[in-house]
């Protein structure tokens, strides 16, 4: 299975308590693989399966994430 890379910003994440909010709503994606929250940046790195989704769905569905 290849997997790809991508960053999003996050838009309205302040603090460490907005993390598990963040892994929730993005390990409910079934192709997403591990995801890494960066609070100083403001942003999230994540690992998806490519043949289920892309990174355009993934911005799509969570309002709250930006494309980089």
């Amino acid at each position: 299975m290849k997997t790809e890379k991508s960053l999003f910003k996050v838009v309205g994440m302040y603090c460490i308590s907005c993390k598990p909010i963040v892994e929730k709503q993005l390990k409910d994606e079934k192709a997403v693989k591990k995801i890494d929250i960066d609070y100083m940046t403001d942003s999230v790195i994540v690992e998806f399966d490519p043949s289920l989704i892309t990174k355009e769905e993934i911005k799509k569905r969570k309002v709250w994430l930006q494309v980089c």
